[in-house]
C-alpha cells in the first residue's frame, strides 16, 4: 500500500472510531487493529493520536479555500463570506464536538497552529470583504483585515461555546446573527432569523 494511502486509511478509520466511541475511548491499538497495521506503521505516519485531530482541521480549511476560490465571482459578497463560515461550521459539526473539544485541548497543551490564520483563506476572505464594502453590501467601514480578524475570533468563541455546551448550542444561528451585526450587512441581505 502506498504511503499516502496508508496515512489516509489511518485518518479515515480513526475518524470512524472517534465518532463511534469518542476520542478518549479510542486507543492507538484500536486504530491499528481497524487498519490492520502495526504500531510501528502508525507511528511512521503519525506522531500521536492528537495529530489525527490536527490533520482533520487542516483538511477542512484546505477544502474551504478551494470552495472560496470558486465562489469569488458571485455578486453577493456577503453570502460568499457567510458560506466560508457556514462550511466550517457544517464540517465541524459533522466531526462532532468531542473531536473539536480535543482539538482545543491539544492546542492548549502545545500550540499546534490549528487556530492560526490560514494565509490563502485570509487573503480570499479579505478580498471578498473589500468587494462587499465597495458594493455597499457590507457597511462597516473598518479595514477588511481588521474585520476578518475580528470575525475569525468571534467564530472561535462560538466554536468553544459549542464544545462547552456539548453541541447543545446553535453555533450556526448565533454566528450568522453576530456577523451580520459586525459587518453591518444591508437589511435585505440578512437572513430572517424568525423563519
Amino acid at each position: 500500500m502506498a504511503e499516502s494511502a496508508t496515512k489516509e486509511m489511518i485518518i479515515e478509520k480513526a475518524n470512524q472510531l472517534f465518532q463511534e466511541k469518542g476520542y478518549n475511548q479510542v486507543t492507538i491499538q484500536d486504530i491499528c487493529d481497524a487498519c490492520e497495521i502495526t504500531k510501528t506503521t502508525f507511528y511512521y505516519h503519525m506522531k500521536s493520536k492528537d495529530d489525527l485531530i490536527i490533520n482533520n482541521y487542516d483538511i477542512i480549511t484546505e477544502n474551504l479555500t478551494q470552495l472560496m476560490v470558486s465562489l469569488i465571482a458571485a455578486d453577493n459578497y456577503w453570502e460568499q463570506l457567510w458560506m466560508c463560515f457556514e462550511v466550517l461550521i457544517r464540517e465541524s459539526v459533522r466531526y462532532g464536538q468531542d473531536l473539536y473539544s480535543q482539538l482545543f485541548i491539544v492546542n492548549l497543551k502545545e500550540d499546534r497552529g490549528s487556530f492560526d490564520m490560514r494565509e490563502d483563506l485570509t487573503r480570499i476572505a479579505i478580498s471578498v470583504i473589500r468587494k462587499g464594502q465597495e458594493a455597499g453590501q457590507i457597511r462597516n467601514p473598518n479595514p477588511a483585515e481588521q474585520l476578518y480578524e475580528a470575525s475569525a475570533y468571534l467564530f472561535t468563541g462560538y466554536e468553544i461555546t459549542w464544545c462547552i455546551k456539548k453541541g447543545n448550542f446553535d453555533w450556526m444561528e448565533n454566528t450568522r446573527r453576530s456577523l451580520e451585526v459586525m459587518y453591518d450587512i444591508l437589511p435585505e441581505l440578512r437572513y430572517d432569523h424568525n423563519k
